[in-house]
């Protein structure tokens, strides 16, 4: 009997998972981590928000090693042959689902099913359209499964530059494949009766959804390999229907087509006033303007709206603080799930941080007073955590936001208020001259206006101008599905948006500094 050879026993090398109920054995090789493995299998039940580097600490597994379970990272624990591991799966529960915002009528003489799809960086979402009577059906959503290659889109940029490009396509297609198989059985009807499908969401999932790979958007000239607003065959894209494929139209690398959507649907395609529309998020996109002419930019939101960047930040899933109030001098949390705290999400951390500086213990430079240097009944909950001034969120003190928390709070919000001020300088008008100011994104949808205007997020003089109208970008795929006239309109405002390079904009370190004060 011949010996095995190293490279055969290598890949002998098996790895038990648990995915819930779900049992899978994968073969590994040696110097690979459990994420490696997983990522390789297409595992969708775990997050790894910073890519696999080991900082943000969220993509915790459990181990069973002789007769004993241990916690640990998936990206820093080395795959082991025989190794049994129990994922702990991250279930969301707030998405922006569903919309206010305007939707075309369908063209008459259609006939059969449409699907528009948000392929959002945090979410995907679909929904099944009647095309003969305009109704809209069913709907699926969930966490983007991507999360695995990383929570944002600078982390996943990442991960296709070191040649992950192809798994992260293969990624989305599965889940939207699966997401239409759903949509179907909930409706009762044959994928074979879809005859379109609409595709928004910002220029670099569309870029993973296309099968491109859009690693030259991550440096200068930051040059997309296409801005879409095409249409592609079903089966050319391995989606699991015969049929038509609209690709949203973007307008830059950072200016995506899940923007353009929502300008379609948020009303300011139309208008001729100028509107303010703000999309919240990781990727925070801004445009002002009206029908004739409109300034658009793009910043990171960073931990601003992405709370797994922060010290006991979470999603927004079961256990995630997703509101905070103050009563009787007691801090009062809303836990998402109905269920004990585990952590903080970004609408509780943008409420914590609000009532903090209405309390003055937090100051215009954005430091935590001492317990006996403010007068607030909320002293009690300031506390110190390993020489560091922190505040407390539980009686146990177990979650607590600090200063290093509030500092990068700070940074991005500074970028955000600097895109604002340098978009109405560029246009020409002020805050208070806007007609309205609409909110999209999930952010947009599930935090308190007072709150992020109060610490400067949003303007202030919007404040009550602000309309929420939920999921904007499905609303204006809904519209591409239906509508040739809406797609033309898509195609139209992708050419009449400027979009505006902030880092490079002469105006841009001013309004930065300023940015990071709260006042």
């Amino acid at each position: 009997m011949p010996l095995k050879t190293c490279r055969e026993e290598e890949m002998n090398m098996q790895i038990t998972i648990y995915e819930g109920n779900k049992k899978h054995q994968l073969t590994f090789e040696e110097g690979e981590t459990i994420l490696t493995v997983l990522q390789k299998a297409g595992i969708e039940s775990i997050t790894a928000p910073c890519g696999g580097k080991g900082t943000c600490r969220k993509c915790s597994v459990n181990v069973l090693v002789n007769g004993s379970v241990l916690t640990c990272l998936a990206c820093t624990t080395p795959a082991e042959d025989g190794m049994v591991v129990d994922l702990i799966p991250e279930v969301r529960l707030s998405f922006a689902e569903r919309s206010d915002g305007e939707i075309c009528p369908p063209e008459p003489g259609q006939t059969g099913y449409a699907v528009a799809c948000d392929i959002g960086t945090t979410a995907i979402i679909c929904q099944l359209l009647d095309l003969s009577e305009g109704k809209l059906l069913s709907r699926i959503s969930g966490s983007n499964s991507q999360r695995i290659f990383g929570g944002d889109v600078l982390s996943r940029l990442v991960s296709a530059e070191e040649g992950h490009s192809e798994e992260i396509h293969e990624q989305v297609i599965a889940q939207v494949n699966e997401f239409l198989e759903q949509l179907c059985k909930k409706s009762g009807i044959s994928p074979a009766e879809i005859k379109k499908l609409s595709v928004t969401g910002n220029t670099i999932m569309m870029h993973f959804f296309a099968g491109l790979n859009p690693a030259e958007i991550s440096t200068a000239p930051f040059t997309p390999v296409s801005l879409f607003g095409e249409t592609k065959s079903s089966r050319e894209l391995g989606l699991g229907f015969d049929g038509e494929v609209y690709l949203c139209p973007a307008a830059s690398g950072f200016i995506g087509s899940d923007l353009l959507c929502g300008i379609l649907s948020g009303g300011m395609a139309a208008s001729e006033e100028d509107m303010l529309l703000v999309d919240l998020g990781t990727n925070t996109e801004m445009v002002i303007g009206n029908r004739e002419g409109m300034i658009a930019c793009a910043v990171d939101g960073g931990a601003a709206f992405k709370a797994s960047l922060l010290e006991h930040g979470m999603s927004a899933s079961a256990g995630a603080i997703g509101s905070v109030r103050v009563e009787d001098g007691d801090l009062v949390l809303n836990v998402l799930g109905n269920t004990a705290p585990k952590g903080i999400c970004g609408s509780g951390f943008i409420d914590i941080l609000g009532i903090l500086y209405e309390e003055e213990i937090l100051d215009e430079m954005g430091h935590i007073a001492e317990a006996d240097e403010t007068d607030s009944p909320l002293a009690k909950y300031i506390g110190e955590e390993d020489g560091r001034t922190v505040f407390y969120l539980t009686e146990e003190k177990n979650i607590y936001i600090s200063q290093v928390d509030i500092s990068k709070f700070q940074l991005a919000k500074a970028a955000i208020s600097a895109g604002l001020t340098i978009l109405a300088q560029e246009q020409k008008t002020s805050f208070e001259k806007v007609s309205a100011l609409v909110l999209g994104g999930g952010f947009g949808t599930f935090a308190h206006r007072r709150n992020a205007a109060l610490l400067g997020v949003i303007p202030t003089e919007c404040k009550g101008k602000t309309r929420k109208l939920g999921n904007i970008a499905l609303a204006g795929a809904i519209s591409a599905a239906f509508s040739e006239e809406a797609r033309k309109e898509l195609e139209r405002l992708q050419k009449c948006i400027r979009v505006i390079d902030l880092p490079t904009h002469p105006s841009f370190n001013d309004a930065y500094t300023d940015g990071m004060l709260f006042e």
